[in-house]
């Protein structure tokens, strides 16, 4: 069952699943990727789907993304979607059809945010106000979508918030012991009229990362827990920069060249891609 991640942030949204995830041993590697992305005038969608049946998946996911974009509106989308859902989950009759959740995102120039909506056959549309996610490994980290919802007052960078969701797919990971052979697919959607997949190589380097956090964050809670009366706080703590220096040296680094094709112009302006980020090590 692919995991699938979906994040709105200020501008656009971001979409991501990840197959390696208790993927369908029955199909190929091509068959397991989970993301369609589709264009309708001004308006963008992206879907992705958690199934142990990736074909079943693929084939609704399709005939939703053909109701959405010949939705005459906004208010259109959602009667479209539960009536081709329903179609398909009669047409199993007596039979029980496999069990299908699809995340998607939709995109205009008119909104500020990214809109998410979550489905479910045979009737379930609803919008979704923050990160959602979806599949097996969606328990392992619920509890971290906190980690890409930015406090009162504050936002995330694109780049920010796509080495966030690796993370958490990295998480998702590191807990399920069953893994498929698939890979993970991420699609970032602008309100400016563009969009783009981040590369796989780009999602594969950021995993390192990810593998330093774990070992930072578990030698904290070592140190922490561990402590006793007659250690010294200070000690800890530069314990901790030491390894926090360690992370911080790598994560600048994760660029994400793939944003740079956000920056195709239209008639909002270019999106911006954050420039690197100092590491706070010289000086």
């Amino acid at each position: 069952m692919t995991l699938a991640l979906a994040v709105p942030f200020p501008g656009g949204s971001i979409l991501c699943a990840d197959t390696r995830i208790d993927a369908d041993e029955s199909a190929s590697a091509a068959e397991g990727n989970a993301l369609i992305s589709v264009t309708s005038g001004n308006r963008m969608f992206a879907i992705t789907w958690a199934s142990r049946d990736s074909r079943a998946g693929r084939m609704l996911a399709s005939e939703i993304a053909t109701v959405a974009c010949n939705a005459a509106s906004r208010t259109d989308l959602v009667p479209g979607i539960k009536r081709v859902m329903g179609d398909w989950f009669r047409s199993y009759g007596v039979a029980h059809p496999p069990p299908l959740q699809f995340l998607i995102a939709s995109n205009t120039p008119d909104e500020n945010t990214g809109r998410i909506i979550f489905c479910e056959p045979p009737s379930t549309v609803m919008d979704v106000y923050g990160p959602s996610v979806i599949g097996t490994g969606s328990r392992q980290i619920t509890p971290w979508l906190g980690l890409v919802t930015p406090r009162f007052n504050t936002t995330f960078s694109v780049r920010s918030t796509v080495l966030r969701v690796t993370y958490l797919t990295h998480l998702a990971r590191k807990v399920e012991t069953h893994t498929g052979s698939g890979d993970a697919e991420m699609i970032v959607l602008s309100n400016r009229g563009s969009f783009t997949y981040i590369d796989r190589r780009e999602l594969r380097a950021a995993e390192a990362v990810g593998d330093k956090m774990d070992a930072l964050l578990l030698d904290t809670c070592r140190q922490v827990l561990c402590a006793e009366g007659d250690q010294s706080p200070q000690a800890i703590a530069e314990e901790f920069l030491r390894g926090y220096f360690d992370v911080m040296e790598q994560n600048p680094q994760m660029l994400f060249p793939s944003l740079s094709y956000l920056e195709r112009p239209s008639a909002a302006g270019p999106v911006p891609v954050p420039a690197p980020m100092p590491t706070g090590t010289t000086g």
